[in-house]
C-alpha cells in the first residue's frame, strides 16, 4: 500500500514539518520511510522512500550535496527530510535550488520532533491493509533494525511494534537490568505456570491475562526471549483476534530477536556492574580501611548512605551441584525483588552466597519483617533449601561489619537450632549469642567436657537417652511427670534417669547453681554442633 507525500505531511511529526523546496512534487507516492546515516545508502534505495538526515555523513561537502539530490530523484525517491539544528545551522542553499530544479519534494524537521515521530505514523497508515506483501514485511524488519542500531530504547521499541501490529503491546523483563515502560493497559503478571510453559515451547504462543483495566481475560500472543533455558523477557499482543496473521507472527518473531539483543547489551553492563559491588562488599567488610571518606564515596555509586542504618543479611542455601550460574540467577531474582520493596536495597554475591545491605531507617519492626518475608516467599519458589540471617541495624562501618558476623551466626546457629524456621534473627538466638562472642574455644569445649560430657558419652553405648531426657526436663518447666508424659515413659523411670545424670555429672538438677551449669552444658551442646568452629 502507498499514500501520495501530500497525505503524509497530515501524519504525526510531519505535520509539524514544512516544505522548503521542490512543492511541485508532492504528488509522488510515498511507501517506505527510511533513514541516512551513511553516505552511499543510495544504492540500496528500492524508490518512493522517504528519506529522513541530519546531512552529517556529507555535512562539509556542498558537491556532495547536489549530487544526492541527483541521485535521489534518479533512483525515484519521494522526498527528503532534513533535520538541521544539530550538525548543520541551516538547510543549504546548493539542496534546496537542486531540488527544485528537479521538483524533488525538500521536507524541514524541527528540532522536538524525532525520526521516530515520523517514521512510526507514517508507517502506520502505510501498513492499515494486513495483506502485506514481502516487501512491505522486510521494511517492517527495517523499521526494527532502525530501533535498534539508533538505541531508541524500549518505549518506543513498543510503540513502533504496536503500529506494525495493531494491537496494544506490553513488555515484560524478569531481569533486574532492564526497566520497561508501563502500559495504559494493566495486565495481570505471567503466571509461573505460562513461564514455565513458554521456557519449554521457546515460541510465541496463545495464552490469556487478565486485563485489570477491562476487568476481563484477555487473549494475547507473548513471544518469549529465552536464554540458557530461562524466560528473560516478553512481548505480549494484546486482546488478538483471528487477524493475527502469519505476517503479524513474522514482524513479532523478527522483535524478539532486537528485544534479545537490547537484554544482551544491558546484561553485560549490568554484570561488569555486579562484579564492582561485589568487590565494594569486600572492600567494606575486610578490608583495612585507610581512607574512610574514599570508600563512602565509592559507596554512593551503589546508594550506599549510612545515615539508612543498614541491618545485614545473609542468604545461605545448600551448595550441593550449586554454582556460579545458580548464585547469578538467586542475584537476578533478588534485585528484582528488591526493587519492588525498596530502591535502596543493596545486593551484592560474596563467599558462595548472597547478602543484603537492607535501609531500616524510618521502617517499623512489622515493614521490616513483612518485606524479609516477602524475599523468603518469592525465592523460596526456586529452592528450598534457604536460610536468611539478619543482623542488628548499623549506622558505621564497625556495626556494619558486625551485622555481617551476625547475620551469619544467626543461619549458622538457628537453622538448626530452631527447626523449621527459615528468617533467624541473631536478637532471637538468647544465650548462644554470648557463645558465639567467646574466641576462646578451648574454654567452652572444656565447660562443655565437665558439664555433660560423660552424659554424652554414656548415651553412646546405652539406650537411656539422658541428654534428649535432661532437655525434655528443662523445656517442661523441670516437672517430672510431664516430662515423662512427653516422653511416653513411666514417671519412675523418668526419675531413676535423674538419679543417672546426678551419678554421672555430680550434679543435682534440685541444686540452682548445679542446674545452671546442666542447662549452659546443654546449650553448648547444641551450639558446638553448628558453630564451624568445632569441625
Amino acid at each position: 500500500m502507498a499514500i501520495t507525500l501530500k497525505q503524509a505531511m497530515k501524519i504525526g511529526g510531519l505535520k509539524k514539518c514544512r516544505i522548503v523546496a521542490g512543492a511541485d512534487g508532492m504528488d509522488k507516492m510515498l511507501k517506505y520511510v527510511t533513514i541516512m546515516e551513511v553516505p552511499d545508502i543510495v544504492r540500496w534505495l528500492k524508490g518512493e522512500e522517504l528519506m529522513l538526515t541530519s546531512l552529517y555523513p556529507i555535512k562539509d561537502d556542498a558537491n556532495a550535496m547536489k549530487q544526492l539530490v541527483k541521485e535521489l530523484h534518479e533512483k525515484g525517491t519521494s522526498a527528503l527530510g532534513i533535520k538541521p539544528h544539530r550538525f548543520i545551522d541551516e538547510i543549504p542553499p546548493v539542496i534546496l535550488d537542486e531540488a527544485d530544479h528537479y521538483a524533488f519534494p525538500i521536507i524541514e524537521i524541527p528540532e522536538e520532533v524525532s525520526y521516530l515521530d515520523i517514521l512510526s505514523p507514517v508507517m502506520n497508515v502505510i501498513f492499515d491493509d494486513k495483506a502485506i506483501i514481502q516487501e512491505d514485511l522486510e521494511h517492517a524488519y527495517n523499521l526494527l533494525d532502525e530501533i535498534r542500531l539508533n538505541k531508541w530504547g524500549i518505549d518506543k521499541f513498543a510503540e513502533a511494534l504496536h503500529h506494525l501490529l495493531k494491537y496494544e503491546i506490553k513488555i515484560d523483563s524478569f531481569v533486574p537490568y532492564l526497566e520497561v515502560p508501563d502500559t495504559a493497559m494493566e495486565l495481570a503478571p505471567i503466571s509461573t505456570e505460562q513461564i514455565r510453559e513458554l521456557e519449554m515451547i521457546q515460541r510465541p504462543i496463545r495464552m490469556h491475562r487478565y486485563n485489570h483495566t477491562l476487568g476481563k481475560e484477555q487473549a494475547c500472543m507473548i513471544a518469549p526471549v529465552i536464554m540458557d533455558g530461562k524466560l528473560l523477557g516478553s512481548i505480549t499482543s494484546i486482546g488478538i483476534e483471528k487477524g493475527f496473521v502469519e505476517v503479524d507472527l513474522a514482524i513479532l518473531d523478527r522483535a524478539t530477536t532486537t528485544f534479545s539483543l537490547e537484554i544482551m547489551r544491558k546484561k553485560v553492563a549490568y554484570e561488569l556492574e555486579q562484579q564492582y559491588k561485589s568487590d565494594f562488599f569486600r572492600e567494606l567488610l575486610f578490608t583495612q580501611i585507610q581512607h574512610e571518606e574514599t570508600l563512602l564515596e565509592k559507596g554512593k555509586t551503589y546508594g550506599f548512605d549510612l545515615e539508612r542504618n543498614y541491618i545485614f543479611i545473609s542468604l545461605q542455601y545448600s551448595q550441593s551441584g550449586k554454582g556460579i550460574h545458580f548464585i547469578a540467577d538467586i542475584l537476578n531474582q533478588l534485585e528484582l525483588i528488591s526493587s519492588r520493596l525498596d530502591h535502596d536495597i543493596i545486593v551484592g554475591a560474596m563467599e558462595n552466597g548472597v547478602h543484603l545491605l537492607y535501609p531500616s531507617a524510618n521502617k517499623t519492626k512489622d515493614r521490616i519483617y513483612l518485606d524479609l518475608e516477602t524475599i523468603y516467599r518469592e525465592l523460596n519458589k526456586q529452592m528450598h533449601d534457604l536460610y536468611i540471617g539478619v543482623g542488628r541495624a548499623a549506622s558505621d562501618i564497625s556495626s556494619i561489619r558486625d551485622g555481617y558476623e551476625q547475620a551469619k551466626q544467626a543461619v549458622i546457629l538457628g537453622r538448626t537450632l530452631y527447626d523449621a524456621k527459615h528468617i533467624i534473627y541473631y536478637e532471637e538466638l538468647g544465650f548462644y549469642r554470648l557463645l558465639a562472642e567467646i574466641k576462646n574455644v578451648t574454654e567452652i569445649n572444656k565447660f562443655y567436657e565437665e558439664s555433660i560430657g560423660n552424659l554424652i558419652e554414656y548415651d553412646k553405648h546405652h539406650d537411656l537417652e539422658l541428654v534428649h531426657s535432661l532437655t525434655t526436663y528443662f523445656q517442661n518447666n523441670e516437672s517430672i511427670s510431664k516430662t515423662a508424659e512427653k516422653l511416653f515413659i513411666h514417671i519412675n523411670t523418668m526419675k531413676y534417669r535423674l538419679q543417672r545424670i546426678k551419678v554421672l555429672t555430680n550434679l543435682d538438677v534440685k541444686k540452682s547453681e548445679d542446674k545452671l551449669i546442666l542447662q549452659i552444658g546443654l546449650k553448648i551442646h547444641n551450639f558446638i554442633r553448628n558453630d564451624y568452629r568445632f569441625r
